[in-house]
């Protein structure tokens, strides 16, 4: 996976991405995005916090900030752009360095993120690079 410049990202965004990467990132905001969490030291406590990210980056997240409460941020289409951005540079990687079919490509991109990115949405994030920008009006008098 190419490495993503997340520098435009709040910093509580950054941790969390570094602590239990992209994916699961995703999912928190969505699910407790603007709110403080608190996890504690119990099997409960862990349990709903897996129910979001799943058990191991329930765990990563325990470790990182034990009893103390952090915030979630609430950046969602930050985000849903650096997850275009990293689906289309992934998407690049195996199709043009490993050879891949773009149907295969799509299908294992769509594991990655499941069950919170759907194989349509991969296909409309991948329409996105033939996105012609709009001319500079000023260049219109050329013509």
């Amino acid at each position: 996976m190419m490495q993503t410049d997340f520098s435009h990202l709040p910093m509580s965004a950054q941790k969390l991405i570094a602590v239990i990467g992209l994916p699961a990132t995703l999912r928190l905001v969505d699910a407790c995005g603007g709110n403080s969490v608190n996890l504690y030291h119990s099997e409960r406590s862990l349990e709903r916090m897996a129910e979001v990210v799943g058990r191991a980056a329930a765990e990563k997240l325990l470790k990182f900030y034990g009893n103390a409460p952090f915030t979630v941020p609430l950046c969602h289409s930050a985000l849903r752009h650096v997850r275009n951005r990293e689906v289309l540079a992934e998407f690049d990687k195996l199709t043009m360095q490993e050879g891949m079919s773009a149907r295969m490509a799509v299908a294992q991109i769509t594991r990655r993120f499941t069950p919170y990115i759907h194989e349509r949405t991969i296909w409309r994030i991948l329409k996105t690079t033939g996105e012609v920008k709009q001319a500079d009006p000023r260049q219109m008098s050329l013509i």
